[in-house]
């Protein structure tokens, strides 16, 4: 597996009309509000990072992304929970979640957290939806817990157009360094500055909710899955 920095404008403008591609196809429950400019602000200044099969495939075979940018980059989403105490550098906010394969959005997650070792991070930052839909369960069982209390999300809304509930989530101190030490033993190889990223696909010849890893999702797809790994993390 690859999980590669995307430098290229062409290569972002693909990531950014995967991302709205993937939600409008499976309707995962939200949007952007319409005065809203966060995505926009995370898919131009963050670090986008897309999950490739192949080494070297072409930016058309991203199979999941996301975002990440520390707190010396830009601001956090949401002024909760309070990481003054926490160099800006060292806090990673994991944003923009989104997968066309089943299994991929695990991949990728696991790539975050191979980065997050080797950047020195000392904690990530995640807005998981609670309320209407749950994202929280795959990350409590990983180690993140809850930093306060949900907050009324102010970005999104339910395709309905009601508000949407987030749990800042945090992973930081002994159970973010168990995590990365595991998934660092999956690392072939990487580049000086971490911008390319090549790991074992630890679910090569396991099948996820009854079909092989890497489908390419259809019509037909699991909806849960899908809602678990786009809906999970919020923008």
């Amino acid at each position: 597996m690859e999980l590669r920095l995307l430098t290229n404008e062409n290569d972002r403008r693909i990531f950014a009309a995967r991302t709205e591609q993937i939600r409008a196809k499976h309707g995962v429950g939200f949007k952007e509000r319409s005065r809203s400019r966060l995505a926009r602000i995370h898919l131009n200044y963050g670090n986008l990072y897309a999950l490739f099969e192949h080494d070297g495939d072409p930016a058309e075979k991203m199979i999941a992304g996301l975002v990440m940018h520390d707190l010396e980059m830009f601001p956090q989403t949401c002024p909760r929970p309070d990481l003054s105490h926490l160099p800006p550098r060292s806090v990673l906010e994991v944003s923009e979640l989104w997968s066309r394969a089943i299994g991929a959005g695990a991949l990728a997650r696991a790539g975050a957290a191979i980065l997050a070792g080797l950047l020195d991070a000392r904690a990530i930052l995640a807005y998981l939806g609670v309320r209407p839909f749950d994202g929280t369960p795959f990350y409590r069982a990983t180690g993140f817990v809850n930093a306060g209390e949900p907050v009324e999300y102010p970005y999104l809304e339910t395709l309905q157009g009601e508000s949407i509930w987030a749990q800042p989530m945090i992973l930081e101190g002994e159970s973010l360094a168990k995590l990365t030490r595991v998934f660092s033993q999956l690392i072939i190889e990487t580049n000086d500055d971490f911008s390319v990223l090549r790991f074992k696909n630890f679910l090569k010849g396991k099948s996820a909710g009854g079909r092989p890893a890497f489908v390419d999702e259809a019509p037909a797809v699991d909806s849960t899955m899908v809602h678990a790994e786009n809906a999970a993390v919020l923008q």
